[in-house]
């Protein structure tokens, strides 16, 4: 870099941080007038008036916005003098940010971080290991460690040690010795959608999806004579609407808690979004219509159900369904089950009644079946024991007029003033079933 190059830079940081602290101060001033207006509203007489009407809370409310904007302004501007500290070879940490009273999303950039903090690239923690920062031998030389001792070996040791009376320390007053080996928040298990995956997905600008259904496909064509008269065809046509819903979830959270309880922030961006997907899943399947409801693959008219006959195993079932729908003109893709019917599945030998023989789709020494007669075998809870759904996932589509998102504010009710967060996950989506046809659900009993 050259000499006026690097000048240049170093004007341009000099300028940035002198922004910066003009931009602190204003925070400190701005974090004054936020508390003045909370003591104000907080000191306020409650009557009638609804709280959100209340003069002192728009005031209140105006103050923190005020302070999140500065704070914004100062995440800019440490974002900027980083940038350019490593233009010049004097690469820091970003400038602390205060957050006191700023929004959720402002953790990201100042306040604590776990994802940012065990980084594996370039995190704090991948740089006090570059620095020695947790080698003894950097600063006292090198420390040689025994033979790691059990817990229950330590609890063993302590024990048989003797008190100043005789007698041996018993082991309950040693154990707060051993420190309890604390992870924090464990994710809980989320089963996969697997039937959600299974439809094509687009995009709609509408609140309601209007199409025609094409009930029959013309079949009155035929060879004709030289002079004769040609055979008509008729065409059966049905209109339809598949109106946008929206699919939501909320919870409320203290704010202290978000800040001080290492990843409860992404669990909940990871739960609530979860939430909704699982209720799409639920409503493509199952949604009766009524209401906010969509019409989901159960609920339309003129999907295929073949008769059970007496005999039939789950496997003769799922043909019996898949020939309904080769039937109807459509090409059968997948066969979804409840993953006790999939068990069953998987159970089957070659004399079934008696339990003998090799089993039939592969055995416990092999992979799990993941077809039958061709179709892939989509194991979920989201379909009812003893009623598996076989069809051609490209009959309905899911279409998305919002996406999956999250949505955080403090000026919900009354959480203001009690600190509090509320965190709504929401998406709105429309399910238009093309072809019921497309869907037969087998008949096992």
């Amino acid at each position: 870099m050259s000499v006026v190059a690097d000048r240049e830079i170093r004007d341009r940081l000099k300028a940035t941080q002198e922004a910066l602290r003009a931009a602190r101060d204003e925070r400190a001033a701005k974090a004054k007038e936020r508390d003045e207006a909370k003591e104000a509203f907080a000191g306020v007489e409650p009557n009638e008036q609804k709280i959100t009407e209340m003069p002192e809370f728009h005031a209140a409310e105006q103050a923190v916005a005020s302070l999140g904007q500065v704070d914004d302004q100062i995440a800019d501007l440490s974002v900027q003098e980083q940038a350019l500290l490593k233009l010049v070879g004097d690469a820091q940490g970003p400038s602390p940010v205060n957050n006191d009273g700023g929004s959720i999303s402002d953790m990201r950039i100042g306040g604590w971080n776990g994802h940012r903090l065990i980084d594996p690239d370039d995190g704090p923690y991948k740089q006090a290991v570059r620095n020695g920062l947790f080698s003894s031998s950097s600063r006292f030389g090198s420390i040689q460690l025994g033979q790691i001792a059990s817990r229950e070996e330590a609890v063993r040791f302590f024990s048989e040690l003797p008190s100043a009376s005789g007698v041996p320390v018993d082991s309950p007053a040693t154990a707060g010795l051993i420190q309890p080996d604390q992870r924090g928040l464990q994710a809980p298990l989320l089963r996969p959608l697997r039937l959600l995956d299974l439809f094509p997905t687009g995009t709609t600008d509408s609140n309601s999806i209007e199409y025609v259904q094409v009930v029959s496909v013309p079949g009155s064509a035929n060879v004709v004579a030289e002079g004769s008269v040609k055979p008509q065809s008729g065409l059966d046509l049905e209109d339809a609407t598949a109106p946008v819903r929206t699919i939501a979830g909320w919870i409320k959270v203290n704010r202290q808690a978000m800040d001080d309880a290492a990843g409860l922030s992404s669990l909940i961006n990871t739960l609530l979004p979860y939430d909704v997907r699982r209720k799409i899943e639920y409503q493509i399947l199952r949604g009766d219509g009524n209401g906010q409801n969509l019409s989901g693959i159960l609920d339309q008219t003129g999907i295929g159900a073949p008769t059970f006959v007496s005999g039939d195993n789950i496997a003769d079932a799922i043909l019996r369904a898949m020939t309904v729908v080769v039937l109807a003109d459509a090409e059968p893709n997948f066969a979804a089950l409840h993953p006790l019917d999939w068990q069953d599945l998987l159970l089957m030998r070659e004399d079934n009644a008696a339990r003998t023989g090799m089993y039939l789709y592969g055995g416990p020494a092999s992979m799990a079946a993941a077809t039958i007669w061709g179709l892939s075998i989509t194991p979920t809870v989201a379909i009812n024991q003893g009623e598996p759904l076989v069809g051609d996932s490209m009959g309905a589509t899911l279409l998305v007029r919002e996406g999956v998102n999250v949505k955080t504010s403090d000026s919900d009710q009354d959480d203001f003033v009690r600190n509090r967060v509320t965190v709504l996950a929401e998406a709105r989506v429309a399910f238009p079933v093309w072809r019921p046809a497309s869907f037969a659900v087998a008949a096992t009993s």
